[in-house]
Parts: C-alpha cells; sequence; structure tokens
C-alpha cells in the first residue's frame, strides 16, 4: 500500500468513527471530511479519483464482527466508511465543503461537490454557487446538483448552458441528464448547436436520459459528426430513445470506420429490436475485425430472437475468440423456434473452456432436438455442477424414454440439487 493511501485510511478513522445505531447512520463531521479532503489532495491522482467514484457506491456495513477483514484492520474503518457514503447535515462540514469547490486539485473538487450534493446543503445556497463569479466554481456547483438530483435546480441548470464558460455549461447539460426532468430538453436542444464540443456531447448524452423518442430527430445528424466520442455518444443517446423512425441510420453507423461507434451502433439497434438490423448484424458477426463488436453482434441477435441467426451464430462458435464464442453460445440460447441443434453447438460442448461448455449445454438443453439426447447424456458426467444440471434438465424436457438411463444415473450425482432435478426430470419422461 502506498504511504498516502495508508494515511488517509488511518486519518478517516482516527476522525472518529461513532455512527448512529440502526439502518440510519450519522453522516461525516467536519473532521472527517476535512482528513478526507486533506489526504485526498496529498495522494496519487488515480488513487483519487479511485475513491471519489466509490464515495457512496457501497452498501453500509452491517458486519459488526468484522468477519473477512485482516486481523490487523484498523478498528473503526467500516464507521468511517458509512459516515462518508450517509447524508452530510455537520453545518462546519457543509461549510468546509463550500468552500473546496475552487480548490486547484479537481479531484478534491470533485469529491468535495459529489458529497456537497447529497448532503443536507440547501437549495438556496446551491442557487447562488451556480451563479457565483468563478466558473470553476459554477461547474462545481452544477456538478453537486446533478449528484444530488437536485429537481428544484432544473431552471438554474438550464440557465447555466448559455454560460460563457464551456465547463459549468457541459455539467449544466449532465447534470440535467442526471435529473431527468423534460422540462429542461428545449434547452438541451440548443445546447446541441454550442460552438463547444465537450457542451454538445454532454447535452446528446443528457437528451438520451430522458427516454423521449422525440428528440430523436435532432441527435440522428450527428451520427455524422467528425468526432468518434460525438458519433458513439449519439448511437448510444438513439437507443436509450426508442424511437421506431432511427433504423436506418443506425443500421447504417454499423459501417462507421470506429470500432467504438459500431459497437454503439450494435447496442442501440439490440435495444430498439430493430428487426432491418439481423441480417446487417450478422454479416458483422463474421466479418468485423474488433472481437468486441463481433461480441456486441452476438448478443444483439440473442436478443432479437430470430431463427434465422442460428447460422451466423453457429459459425460464430468458431471465433479466434472465446469470448464471441461464449457470446454465440449464448445467443443461439436465447432464439426462438430452434428445433435443430447445430453440430458446432455439441462439439462446443465439450469445450476446454468453461464458460463456454456452459453456455453451449444450456442453450442444447433449451433447443431440444432429440437427437441431442445422447450428447446431453454425456455431460452428466462433467466436472461442473451448472453443465450437469443443464444437462438433466434439457433430457427432462425432452420427455422421451431415450433420456430415463442417463437420468436415472444422475438420481446418484454428488449434488443434491442435480439429484432432485433429475427425480423431477424422470417424474416427465414416458416410460
Amino acid at each position: 500500500m502506498s504511504r498516502a493511501l495508508l494515511v488517509l485510511l488511518l486519518s478517516l478513522v482516527a476522525a472518529g468513527s461513532a455512527t448512529a445505531a440502526g439502518p440510519r447512520r450519522a453522516g461525516a463531521d467536519s473532521a472527517r471530511v476535512a482528513a478526507l479532503l486533506a489526504a485526498l489532495g496529498r495522494t496519487d491522482p488515480v488513487i483519487c479519483d479511485l475513491i471519489g467514484d466509490q464515495l457512496g457506491n457501497f452498501w453500509m456495513g452491517g458486519n459488526a464482527a468484522s468477519l473477512g477483514r485482516f486481523s490487523d484492520a484498523p478498528a473503526g474503518l467500516q464507521g468511517a466508511k458509512d459516515s462518508l457514503a450517509a447524508r452530510i447535515t455537520d453545518p462546519r462540514a457543509l461549510q468546509l465543503l463550500i468552500a473546496t469547490l475552487g480548490s486547484n486539485n479537481s479531484c478534491v473538487r470533485r469529491v468535495a461537490a459529489k458529497l456537497l450534493g447529497r448532503s443536507a446543503v440547501s437549495t438556496d445556497v446551491l442557487r447562488g454557487l451556480l451563479d457565483h463569479p468563478s466558473p470553476v466554481i459554477r461547474e462545481s456547483a452544477a456538478y453537486a446538483a446533478g449528484e444530488g438530483e437536485r429537481r428544484e435546480l432544473v431552471a438554474a441548470l438550464a440557465r447555466r448552458l448559455a454560460d460563457t464558460a464551456a465547463g459549468p455549461t457541459a455539467m449544466a447539460a449532465w447534470a440535467l441528464g442526471e435529473i431527468h426532468d423534460l422540462a429542461a430538453a428545449p434547452a438541451l436542444q440548443t445546447a446541441l448547436h454550442s460552438a463547444s464540443p465537450r457542451v454538445r456531447l454532454a447535452s446528446v448524452w443528457a437528451l438520451g436520459q430522458f427516454e423521449d423518442a422525440s428528440y430523436a430527430k435532432d441527435v440522428v445528424p450527428l451520427l455524422r459528426d467528425a468526432d468518434p466520442v460525438m458519433r458513439a455518444t449519439a448511437a448510444e443517446a438513439l437507443g436509450q430513445m426508442k424511437s421506431s423512425r432511427v433504423g436506418a441510420a443506425l443500421v447504417g453507423a454499423l459501417t462507421d470506420r470506429n470500432d467504438a461507434v459500431r459497437r454503439a451502433a450494435v447496442s442501440a439497434l439490440a435495444d430498439l429490436h430493430e428487426r432491418s438490423a439481423v441480417a446487417p448484424l450478422e454479416g458483422l458477426l463474421l466479418n468485423d475485425p474488433d472481437p468486441d463488436v463481433r461480441r456486441a453482434c452476438a448478443h444483439a441477435l440473442g436478443d432479437l430472437s430470430e431463427a434465422r441467426s442460428l447460422g451466423s451464430l453457429a459459425q460464430a462458435l468458431g471465433d479466434p475468440d472465446v469470448d464471441v464464442q461464449r457470446a454465440a453460445a449464448d445467443a443461439i440460447g436465447d432464439l426462438d423456434h430452434v428445433t435443430k441443434a447445430p453440430a458446432a453447438l455439441v462439439r462446443v460442448t465439450t469445450s476446454q473452456d468453461l464458460e463456454l461448455r456452459r453456455s453451449a449445454t444450456k442453450a442444447l438443453a433449451h433447443i431440444g432436438d432429440q437427437a441431442t439426447v445422447q450428447a446431453l447424456a454425456d455431460r452428466l458426467g462433467d466436472d461442473d455442477k451448472a453443465v450437469r444440471l443443464a444437462a438433466v434438465e434439457g433430457l427432462g424436457e425432452m420427455k422421451v424414454a431415450a433420456a430415463i438411463p442417463g437420468l436415472t444415473r444422475a438420481l446418484n450425482d454428488r449434488d443434491p440439487e442435480v439429484r432432485r432435478a433429475a427425480a423431477e426430470a424422470l417424474g416427465k419422461t414416458d416410460n
């Protein structure tokens, strides 16, 4: 552990560890907040950012006996963490957080704004900070408003979209997306034409958060933007908007030269359940140079559940990337109206890769092709319980006499869940 991180942990504990009894915990007091901010200011920027991301994102501790912790861990550490995840109400702590919004350290500033947004600070105070002469403080206040999802500040944030500084404007757009209030949409539509690329990007993202198809027309043109990050963000937003009129534009984005844009378009088409995309996705699955794109295509075809995709997905079981193979096996298991299992699927039920073997066996069981009774019976001797359980359940659903010998052997499986499933399966099977 780095010295800076050790100092951070110990200083948090030393600042006090008492928390309120019961499910509601007391928020951090000014001493603990000061210790946190000071330690973050001294530590490595990466560590600071990691901690900032995690603040508020963990469950409150209920492990009073500290089981699973090392014996020499500092006492009171969980209480210190809990207090920083709870709502801060101490007036002096609030004053300290406000004073830190103008810090030269961007990570410390972000942590202070995050804690402030989730604190008991009044809406009026945040509204005043949004109008502060310093653009750094206006940006921090907008972040705090978004973190706290302060709906009362929507109008003030919308006004900030006309800010002369890009930082506060982009952060205001982000905050409005976090708050999800459609009253902000007209201002965000206007901000799409900002001279600042960062403001336009934040505005596209925010409009996507509203999940409203009526804004798709504003976003479709951005699929042709010069910036690939903008094109990918626009594709993601269109997938969230669920418009029935953007399928063709997203299918066109499948040929984008940028991998991230193609992935975003694939996911958006899956979210929209765009049936016209099935054939292009099948082609991309087999031919795209990027394995992440191919994997996304497999997942999308599984979501679309068209039986016609079976051939392409079976071919993808031989992809050089094992993650693509796994995704293809999962997708085959999601297809509708498939009654004949491809030979490639049967083959990978014996793969050395455990996840692939599990997915393939589950897919084979889902199809229920009676020609694969022996293949499923062979999996009853697999070392993995999940594989054996899938094989038992698949054989049971077939309800054929040929499955009886294998299911009978499974009554002696070493795992009680598999034995119970075998007994239930035999009850369904014709004698």
